[in-house]
Order: structure tokens, then C-alpha cells, then sequence
């Protein structure tokens, strides 16, 4: 039985990802991002549509890099799932 306690209550990736936008720690584009969670680019870029389906990031192209940033709405989900995290083994 190899499952943890955040997998067993969250998606993980989804949520690391909104905390990793939050955090912006290596830039918040698709790449960057998908390494800060170890996700591959492919299921990083889908995970973002998806939150920007939600209306929880939104995203602006500057250059050749799409830049992406949490809505306040995104942001305080961010805020809720980074206190949730660190209350998790």
C-alpha cells in the first residue's frame, strides 16, 4: 500500500502546480514549471488548461514564452493548498 496522505486526499500535480505558480520560484512558464514538479512538459501544459478552463490561472505571452499567473481566485486556492500541503507528512 504505497499511497501517502495527499494522494489519498488531492490530486498531487494539479496542486503542486498552483503552488509552484504561487511560489515563482524559476518563472512561471510551462517548462520551468513542469520541472519545479517534476511533471513532463505534455501533462504540465494540460494541467494548466485545465486550471485555466477553472479560471484559476491565466496566461500572457511575452516573447516566445507563455507566461502564466494565478487569478485571485487561483491565488487564494494556491494559499489553501500550500497550508494543506505543509500539514501533510
Amino acid at each position: 500500500m504505497g499511497e501517502n496522505v495527499q494522494n489519498f486526499f488531492v490530486n498531487v500535480k494539479p496542486v503542486r502546480i498552483l503552488v509552484s505558480i504561487k511560489n515563482n520560484r524559476t518563472g512561471n512558464y510551462a517548462s520551468a514549471i513542469s520541472s519545479d514538479v517534476d511533471a513532463t512538459y505534455s501533462h504540465t501544459v494540460r494541467i494548466l488548461h485545465k486550471l485555466e478552463d477553472f479560471e484559476l490561472v491565466e496566461s500572457k505571452k511575452e516573447g516566445r514564452k507563455k507566461i502564466v499567473e494565478l487569478t485571485d481566485e487561483g491565488r487564494e486556492m494556491a494559499e489553501c493548498c500550500a497550508e494543506l500541503l505543509s500539514k501533510m507528512p
